[in-house]
């Protein structure tokens, strides 16, 4: 099989090209920088693959939670590659995205917590199957990094730029397994998490490809001034 995966949700932007089990990737930390390195990074990993884009079976998308802005631009490059070359779509959580980089480095229970900026983070719990893919263990929420704390436990292991960028988070690391601060969503581990999404799911038509905000408030116009 033959999947394309753009990640997009944080400062850290990614692309995955996995051609029957190998994978080809691009990434790197670009605040601002999406929407100029999404293309040709796609025109490269194809061309190093030897394959075309209409060659593709199915395009993974980070459908969220993260950044407003970079979501719109990895769903909007998203449905732009579908749309041009007819290929469906599978949406794949940020937060799990986050947890499966973790499983990588051998964690099992992750406790997810990305900044959300506005004193928030997303946050998820997961845990690692049988066939070692991260499964979510409830839903995943914004709230305050004290709230995401409270969640913390000796079997879990912190995992995202929440645990040290906020204090709270920062104070329960002593009650955890191990921490990942610096670990983030990447394409590369969106691959093992859409092909589990396809064992039961059905890819879908570009125009399914949404994002989730969580916040039901992402963007808020000032007020204008009392005469």
């Amino acid at each position: 099989m033959k999947l394309l995966a753009i990640e997009t949700a944080t400062e850290r932007c990614s692309v995955a090209l996995s051609v029957d089990g190998e994978v080809l990737s691009r990434g790197q930390q670009a605040p601002r920088q999406h929407a100029a390195l999404l293309l040709p990074w796609v025109k490269e990993l194809l061309a190093e693959a030897g394959i075309r884009l209409r060659d593709i079976d199915a395009l993974a998308f980070s459908r969220g939670p993260g950044s407003f802005t970079s979501l719109r631009i990895g769903i909007g490059v998203t449905q732009g590659l579908a749309w041009g070359a007819e290929i469906p779509v599978v949406p794949v959580s940020s937060l799990n995205c986050a947890a499966q980089v973790a499983a990588q480095q051998g964690v099992t229970h992750a406790l997810v917590a990305l900044d959300a900026r506005m004193a928030e983070v997303f946050c998820g719990r997961f845990h690692v199957d049988g066939s070692g893919i991260m499964q979510p263990g409830g839903e995943e929420r914004v709230c305050a990094p004290h709230i995401a704390a409270a969640m913390a436990g000796p079997d879990l292991s912190g995992v995202g730029n929440g645990f040290e960028r906020y204090p709270a988070l920062q104070n329960v690391t002593r009650d955890l397994a191990s921490v990942y601060p610096e670990t983030l969503p990447d394409a590369t581990a969106m691959i093992p998490l859409a092909l589990n999404w396809l064992q039961s799911n059905s890819a879908l038509p570009a125009s399914k490809a949404q994002p989730v905000y969580l916040r039901d408030k992402v963007a808020e116009k000032p007020r204008a001034p009392r005469p």
